[in-house]
């Protein structure tokens, strides 16, 4: 017996060989987790993966709701981005400066 992949992501045990069906749903899975694979590979373990990520996210919503009040020097990449506005942004929750141009541009259509 093997253990293969539904299309939902679950593992199934399967009666039959591993074969072509089998790698091409576990292709599909891991294209669409990849980015998220690749990451916590560099990790001994899942359960060390999701210890940093948890400890990361933390860290990025105290930034969040306490960085407010700082501006970092100009000098450092950020331009007039205070704390708050740069772990908004590294947690994905602000639009990047193409998105926002391209949805301005199309309001002014």
């Amino acid at each position: 017996m093997t253990t293969a992949t539904s299309a939902t992501g679950t593992p199934v045990e399967s009666k039959t060989e591993f074969g072509a069906d089998n790698l091409k749903a576990n292709a599909a899975v891991y294209k669409d987790a990849k980015a998220i694979v690749d990451a916590a590979s560099k990790y001994d373990s899942k359960d060390d993966a999701v210890a940093a990520l948890d400890h990361a996210w933390a860290v990025m919503e105290s930034q969040a709701a306490e960085g407010g009040r700082y501006t970092p020097d100009r000098s450092l990449g950020f331009g007039s981005d205070n704390a708050t506005v740069i772990a908004e942004s590294i947690l994905g929750r602000r639009n990047t400066v193409g998105a926002t141009r391209k949805a301005f541009r199309e309001l002014g259509k």
